[in-house]
Order: structure tokens, then C-alpha cells, then sequence
């Protein structure tokens, strides 16, 4: 995978929150490209144009940034910050990647089949969705795709057991566990004696009894 596309980004100076407030307000996000060894550029980028290419390309794409117009920056997105509540975009920041250079980046596990697994009466449990891998930038997998719709209670899927793309190297632990299937919970026979063992006991015959 190699550069993907551009986006244009605006340079930004020091900002107040109420500088911050009225950049949102006008649908941009403030953010920054982090550079190894330099100060951070400080930029703002278009809501609806980062949230369209991170929709048709997702987070482990390379982007070339083009920054008002004087400096370019190949990168990826490495966080961005979300309002608690209203999950409103706060920021984002970017990493500069050189296309020659090895970067490490998490990356999303997509299950296929889980339906069928359900479907023949098992339940079944995602228990990673992501692991974090190292690679040249342009060989980073959008996704890690896996099929357990073969399956069966039992069986659990480990790290080890992805297929990673040529030159990519998992850095989570091998023994991870990332998916398992297992039999549906069924209420013992003993649980419904026992409950019906702790009824309480008529006494009202034999408390009648007494009293004559």
C-alpha cells in the first residue's frame, strides 16, 4: 500500500481555548504532526475530510499532508482525542513516517464468520481486536481479516495463528488470545432440585394437631 492521497491542512499558531472553540465551531480540528527529533507542527485539518479519509482508508493508511500550501508531510494518524460525551473530535495527531523506515501501528482484527459459529449453537467471544505490528508504512494491513466460521466450542484463536502480510511482524504476545468458541451456558438439572429442595414446609396440619 503506498500513499493513499492528499489532504490540505492549514498551520496554526498558538491558540486560546475560546481560539480552540470557534476552530470547531467552524468545522475544523485542531492538531499536530509529530516529527522524531523536531518540534511538532501545529495544524488544523477539515472534519469532514479527515472523517472521509479515515472512512475509505482507515487508520493505518499513509497520508501525504499538504500544509498551507509550502510544506508536505507523509504521515498516519496516531490518536485522536475525543470529547467524553458528545465523542466530538478534539484533536488529532499525526505521525511523519518515512516510506523506507519500519513504524509500528495497531491494527484492527476483523472476524468473518462469526454467524455461522452462532448458527451451529455455539457461543463464541472476542477477546482482542486489535494487535500491534511493525512494518514498512506502505505495507501496513488496513485490517488483519480471519474466518472462525469453521470453528466449533473448544477452539481458540490465537495471535500466532494470524496470517500477517509479507514484511509485517506482530509485537503482541504470540499466546494472546484474540477469539474462542465455547458451548452455550445451560442451567444444570442440580441447580432446579436444589432450588426446589428450599421451598419452605407446610406445617399447618401438624401445628393444628398440637393445639387440640
Amino acid at each position: 500500500m503506498k500513499i493513499t492521497e492528499a489532504i490540505s491542512v492549514l498551520s496554526r499558531a498558538a491558540m486560546t481555548k475560546g481560539d480552540i472553540k470557534r476552530l470547531r465551531r467552524e468545522g475544523m480540528v485542531p492538531g499536530s504532526i509529530s516529527i522524531r527529533g523536531q518540534d511538532a507542527v501545529s495544524i488544523s485539518v477539515r472534519r469532514d475530510e479527515l472523517h472521509k479519509f479515515l472512512q475509505r482508508n482507515g487508520m493505518t493508511s499513509v497520508v501525504q499532508l499538504d500544509v498551507s500550501g509550502q510544506d508536505s508531510y507523509t504521515a498516519m494518524v496516531r490518536e485522536i482525542q475525543h470529547a467524553p460525551l458528545t465523542r466530538e473530535w478534539l484533536h488529532v495527531t499525526f505521525q511523519h513516517v518515512s516510506m523506507t523506515e519500519e513504524t509500528t501501528a495497531n491494527v484492527p482484527v476483523t472476524i468473518l464468520g462469526r454467524d455461522t459459529v452462532s448458527h451451529a449453537g455455539f457461543e463464541s467471544s472476542i477477546q482482542l481486536d486489535a494487535i500491534e505490528v511493525r512494518g514498512l508504512p506502505g505495507d501496513l494491513p488496513q485490517s488483519i481479516e480471519v474466518d472462525v466460521s469453521h470453528m466449533v466450542a473448544g477452539d481458540n484463536l490465537h495471535v500466532r495463528d494470524l496470517t500477517l502480510p509479507e514484511g509485517i511482524t506482530a509485537l503482541t504476545e504470540e499466546d494472546r488470545l484474540v477469539f474462542s468458541v465455547s458451548h452455550p451456558r445451560v442451567v444444570a438439572e442440580e441447580e432446579t432440585t436444589e432450588e426446589a429442595a428450599q421451598e419452605p414446609e407446610v406445617v399447618g396440619e401438624k401445628e393444628t394437631e398440637e393445639e387440640a
